[in-house]
């Protein structure tokens, strides 16, 4: 049995669709208002036998798979990892394998240790004491900090740095997740983020990717924002802020409103 076929046996689309679209008993099938266009009378059905969806309003249809691909906006490797994820099937395909895939992965989890530590030194430790009544200041919410993952980059050289080496994570892979910085003289490296109140930046589906990091002091001779540089998973055009957070409410009610910067974001949020 191939992978797809034994994902399929595991999952139910009934299951899966159902998440995302509330779905009422229509004799064999399941109905309910189509996620892919605007209807206010139910032409999306869903089919358990056949294990298939179909709109008689805009014409999408398909697998389990393409309701993924359609509804998450992601390509057909990225639908089938995360439903294998879900079903616990072991992907034997070999892209899955691969340098690039095994890179971004790498680099998924050492940004996500850093939003962790940063999160913690903000919540939890005094040297984030100022980035937090900074944040409060702001009018920002324990809340907010927690679903938005903010955090505070200590005022040191290697806070991160050292914390990161302790996990076992080795120099090249830091410096291509662009969170520290090789010194001038090529011996040593230092935090690229340091003494700023810290923004998780995520791609739609929840990975970390990157950060934005402020300065508190307007005055600083600093720039008000850095950012993580250019990597393998992180291009600064291709990633709007908030959107893993937001993408549901955007789905379900067909608008969303661009803002400016992270704070307005998190506060009209």
């Amino acid at each position: 049995m191939s992978d797809i076929e034994e994902i399929k046996s595991r999952l139910n689309i009934i299951d899966i669709i159902g998440k995302s679209v509330k779905l009422k008993k229509a004799g064999r099938n399941f109905k309910g208002l189509c996620p892919f266009h605007n209807e206010k009378s139910p032409s999306f059905m869903v089919s358990p036998d056949r294990q298939m969806f179909h709109c008689f309003g805009c014409g999408k249809g398909g697998s389990v798979f393409d309701f993924v691909m359609l509804y998450s906006h992601v390509d057909f490797v990225e639908a089938l990892e995360e439903l294998a994820a879900l079903a616990g099937v072991k992907l034997t395909r070999g892209i899955s394998d691969s340098p690039e895939t095994h890179l971004k992965q790498k680099l998924y989890e050492v940004n996500h240790i850093a939003s962790e530590f940063y999160h913690y030194v903000l919540t939890k430790h005094a040297l984030g004491q100022k980035g937090f009544l900074y944040l409060k200041n702001r009018g920002v919410s324990d809340k907010s900090i927690k679903t938005f993952m903010l955090g505070y980059s200590p005022n040191s050289w290697d806070g991160l740095y050292k914390y990161l080496k302790k996990k076992g994570y080795d120099e090249e892979l830091l410096e291509k997740a662009g969170l520290v910085i090789r010194s001038d003289r090529g011996k040593g490296f230092y935090d690229r983020f340091r003494g700023r109140v810290m923004f998780t930046l995520k791609d739609h589906r929840g990975n970390v990717v990157g950060f934005a990091g402020r300065v508190l002091n307007p005055e600083e001779k600093e720039a008000k924002y850095i950012n993580t540089q250019e990597t393998p998973v992180y291009i600064k055009s291709n990633v709007l802020y908030g959107l893993d957070v937001t993408k549901d409410a955007i789905q379900k009610e067909r608008v969303s409103v661009v803002m400016e910067g992270e704070l307005d974001v998190i506060s009209s949020f």
